[in-house]
């Protein structure tokens, strides 16, 4: 199965964004090739441009202490349904997550503390042609001389003060995607229209597929309908409609 997820408004989007990225670079640090550290300086920085915002810290500690209190509301008041969370186990999840954003310090256009060798790279590698030789010997003499263990001990003290975010944005996204309504259903044709609840706030759409299927969806939402258009791509990667009826999960999930 494959599953596509369509977040409802840019607070959500953002964090798909950021739980995507760090799984981008905890990917890249496992890769054996050569040159690995291209990939892996480019994602570093992207982290820092996302998460060194002067608003994130403040919203994440805001979302973790509604949902805290939340989660404390249910500890007293109904037996767990299937598949639900756990408050006695997500609380401590989220005092966790509360207790690192609240000790950090991340001001907006992060310097890494004011490393000269990352400002450095951070600059060469958005200019023409990235990294070179001929015009950073600095990094040829890191890259050189450094093993790959000695890198990845480089790479993991860089990324350490950010990786609060990531812990955050994980118990968020866990809370969300166990908080859904989930149906099955038949689309005709290749699309679909939902009707939702006007009066509810939903923030993320998930749908379900089987891989072999090897189409993708896309999603056009309001408060009142979400229409689902199914497509694929043909040899030249040109979208093409689906005119298939075919079953797919579809989840509306809330925070």
């Amino acid at each position: 199965m494959i599953i596509f997820e369509f977040p409802l408004n840019e607070r959500i989007r953002r964090l798909l964004r950021i739980e995507e990225i760090y799984q981008k670079f905890e990917h890249q640090l496992k890769n054996t090739h050569d040159y690995f550290e291209f990939g892996c300086f480019n994602t570093l920085f992207e982290i820092v441009q996302l998460v060194s915002r002067s608003d994130l810290k403040i919203d994440f500690l805001q979302e973790l202490e509604r949902q805290e209190k939340k989660q404390l509301a249910l500890l007293d008041h109904q037996a767990l349904k299937e598949d639900q969370l756990n408050p006695k186990e997500i609380i401590p999840m989220i005092q966790v997550a509360r207790k690192k954003l609240e000790n950090i310090d991340v001001k907006p256009g992060f310097n890494f503390n004011n490393n000269l060798f990352l400002e450095e790279v951070k600059k060469r590698i958005s200019s023409p042609g990235g990294l070179l030789d001929v015009d950073f010997p600095n990094f040829r003499n890191w890259a050189s001389h450094k093993t790959r263990k000695s890198k990845l001990e480089d790479f993991k003290s860089w990324a350490q003060p950010l990786m609060v975010f990531k812990d955050a944005a994980s118990v968020i996204l866990l809370i969300l995607r166990n908080q859904c309504h989930v149906e099955s259903i038949k689309a005709k044709e290749g699309k679909h229209q939902q009707t939702i609840d006007p009066l509810k706030t939903f923030d993320l759409i998930r749908l379900e597929l089987e891989k072999t299927l090897n189409i993708y969806p896309e999603i056009s939402a309001n408060k009142y309908t979400v229409n689902v258009f199914f497509n694929q791509l043909n040899e030249e990667l040109k979208k093409e409609p689906v005119k298939l009826n075919l079953e797919f999960k579809y989840s509306i999930c809330w925070l």
